[in-house]
């Protein structure tokens, strides 16, 4: 595992992963030897999970901004179509394949192959043909022999912000699931109104951590003006960040304090896209260092491995040392309890199964107190959720009340202009207020599964404790053992003898994201600065864990309809007065409100939230304690009935038993190494 310490390129990445899941494989092989199915059934169950990730890095930003030019430039040569005018107008994912071709997934389900030379006629808005076409396809996945998709990292396209309404919505929608963002900003025209708002309202607290700002167009200014331009655009990021996290945590907060020591600069990166395009494909050596665009494909990698490749390297790291931890206190137990007299087996086999009964019985208790935790959560929440339509409403009234009108807006000709005008900056602001108290919400969860997580880590100690003395009942003392006993001990002793066994089972113990036993969810406050990697962490253990932008698009979805068609416009025309016709619209939209209220659920999904991330808790415990229980009981009933027969174990199998534990030893050792360097760098 010589790879293991260093992994921030992409094929040490990928070396370092097949280092550690060769190592579970060979784990998995000693598991199925010594019956240990669960152990074995898990190990599976993690390859599998790691053999299937790949890194998703989405590319967005407003139209005409490059996003397009910027992907071609990463692959080297012109895959995507690119234009002047608004190009984009689907999803194109661009994945890896040795044979060039598209796979177009239409919104009805249906899918088609095309060839890759056809693509711009099924997702640009180049001719009224193709964007007739583009509007029946939900999405692109363009298949391609490039160097960059074949380090298992996909490229997702995404059509231009605020070019349509309804695009907007996809591409926000697909921003929590992915592993990193690359947001294209112009450096000819950077921070649109559009750009402010969507940084400001749109860009949740936790994304900062997996975005990288690529200033485009670099080139055409200076050295000095383009320094200039990252500064004020990584000033003004930053800037709105704090903000944002000031709203939604509280400027007062614990979690704002640790946001703001961890949160570090945005990543911001000048580059000349068309420059590195062009470059890469006449390999122009000394065009692509003046694109800079070295510089962000770097920076690109390290996000990937070093930080979210991280996570799964942990994740393997941990599953090794919670296996190779079981194999070796089966290896033990087997070696020493064959040797024991049988009534002596017989006193200490019960006694370790009444002990395997009291941790269960423990583990009951610590659910009904994580019952209690998520109740009081939900209970906590409610004065947000009582006031969560007051809010929204009040929002309303304060756009109604606020929008400029004059006497020429009463007449008919202009009144419907003014109508769609002030229902839009209405939805527009009701939905940015909805996302924020979204937020919120999640924050209040995301601190209490924090909590609840680092409360149970004193339940997590004691079950390896309790695993521990089951162990060492089955230890003898040196006079007492054959004539081989003793050497996995020894084996042991020396190899992690510095770790020590009691707390290698499942938990770290180190700050960051901790007590994988928890699914990941403990030091979730402490973690804000890569949020996004605890949610992916609790993805992959299982735990529900829905971010702010689900909650919004739960709590906004009625919201998006609404007043369309609802207001009896040409009853108000009558009114001549300014007042009267506000007025008339606070009554009919708080009257929509009040309707909307009374069918909503979004108490009712929150409640769902709550609960089913701290059942997530319950789950993982269950899970990856009960791996542990029932094998540690299946080898004390195989010892059980191999001592009724009077059976020794062989000399051939006890030099099998120790080579096994002297390999598993060794790589808990080394593993932890690895763990230690990983949860490290994430401090």
């Amino acid at each position: 595992m010589e790879t293991a310490m260093k992994f921030g390129s992409y094929s040490a990445y990928k070396a370092t992963v097949s280092d550690l899941s060769e190592s579970l494989h060979q784990l998995k092989e000693y598991s199925e030897v010594l019956e240990l199915t669960h152990t074995a059934r898990s190990i599976s169950d993690t390859i599998e999970k790691v053999a299937k990730e790949h890194f998703e890095v989405a590319i967005v930003g407003e139209f005409k901004r490059g996003k397009s030019t910027l992907i071609n430039a990463l692959l080297g040569q012109d895959v995507l179509p690119a234009d002047v005018l608004p190009t984009t107008a689907t999803l194109n994912r661009v994945t890896y394949s040795e044979t060039p071709y598209v796979m177009v997934e239409y919104k009805n389900g249906k899918k088609e192959k095309v060839d890759i030379n056809q693509l711009e006629n099924y997702v640009t808005k180049l001719s009224y043909e193709s964007e007739k076409t583009a509007e029946t396809v939900k999405q692109a996945t363009v298949y391609y022999n490039t160097q960059f998709c074949k380090n298992n990292v996909d490229i997702i396209d995404t059509p231009g912000l605020n070019d349509d309404e309804q695009m907007t919505n996809v591409t926000l929608s697909i921003l929590p699931e992915i592993d990193a963002a690359v947001f294209v900003i112009s450096a000819n025209s950077p921070f649109s109104q559009f750009e402010k708002e969507f940084l400001e309202k749109k860009m949740l607290t936790s994304d900062l951590g997996r975005i990288i700002f690529a200033v485009n167009c670099f080139g055409t200014f200076s050295k000095e003006d383009e320094d200039r331009i990252v500064e004020t655009v990584e000033k003004r990021i930053g800037s709105y960040v704090i903000e944002k996290a000031k709203l939604v945590m509280g400027e007062n907060s614990k979690e704002f304090a640790v946001y703001k020591r961890k949160i570090g600069k945005p990543r911001v990166i000048g580059i000349y896209a068309k420059k590195a395009l062009m470059a890469k494909e006449s390999n122009n050596l000394e065009m692509l260092e003046e694109s800079n665009f070295l510089t962000f494909e770097r920076v690109l990698e390290t996000m990937l491995t070093q930080e979210r490749g991280a996570i799964s390297l942990q994740i393997l790291a941990n599953k090794i040392i919670s296996s190779g931890s079981e194999v070796i206190n089966s290896i033990l137990i087997r070696e020493n309890a064959l040797d024991m007299e049988t009534d002596e087996f017989m006193e200490k086999y019960q006694a370790a199964i009444d002990e395997i009964e009291e941790i269960r019985t423990k583990k009951r208790e610590e659910f009904v107190r994580i019952n209690d935790a998520a109740n009081n959560v939900f209970m906590g929440l409610q004065p947000i959720l009582d006031s969560y339509w007051i809010q929204i409403e009040e929002t309303a009234m304060k756009v109604i009340d606020e929008f400029p009108m004059s006497a020429e807006d009463l007449k008919r000709e202009k009144l419907k202009i003014v109508y769609t005008m002030l229902t839009d900056k209405i939805k527009e602001n009701i939905e940015n207020k909805a996302q924020l108290i979204c937020e919120q919400i999640q924050n209040e969860i995301t601190v209490a599964l924090s909590d609840e997580a680092n409360r149970l880590q004193s339940f997590e100690d004691e079950f390896f404790a309790s695993v521990s003395r089951i162990q060492q009942m089955f230890s003898m003392q040196a006079g007492k053992r054959g004539r081989n006993g003793g050497v996995v001990d020894q084996i042991i002793s020396v190899a992690i003898g510095s770790i020590g066994t009691g707390g290698l089972f499942i938990g770290f113990r180190e700050a960051g994201i901790k007590g994988a036993l928890l699914g990941g969810a403990s030091g979730f406050a402490g973690f804000y600065a890569t949020f996004y990697a605890a949610f992916y962490l609790a993805g992959f253990l299982g735990i529900a864990a829905a971010g702010p932008v689900t909650l919004c698009l739960m709590a906004i979805a009625g919201l998006a309809g609404t007043f369309t068609g609802k207001l009896a416009v040409d009853n108000l025309l009558v009114k001549e007065r300014i007042d009267k016709y506000k007025n008339s619209f606070k009554s009919s939209v708080s009257k929509q409100f009040h309707e909307m209220k009374i069918t909503s659920d979004f108490s009712e999904t929150v409640r769902q939230q709550v609960f089913a991330s701290f059942e997530g808790l319950k789950s993982k415990i269950e899970e990856e304690t009960e791996v542990i229980l029932l094998d540690t009981q299946k080898t004390l009933d195989s010892l059980n009935a191999l001592k009724t027969e009077k059976k020794k174990m062989s000399d051939n199998e006890k030099e099998t038993l120790h080579d096994v534990a002297e390999y598993t030893g060794a790589l808990l050792a080394e593993t932890y190494n690895l763990h230690k360097l990983l949860t490290d760098n994430t401090n």
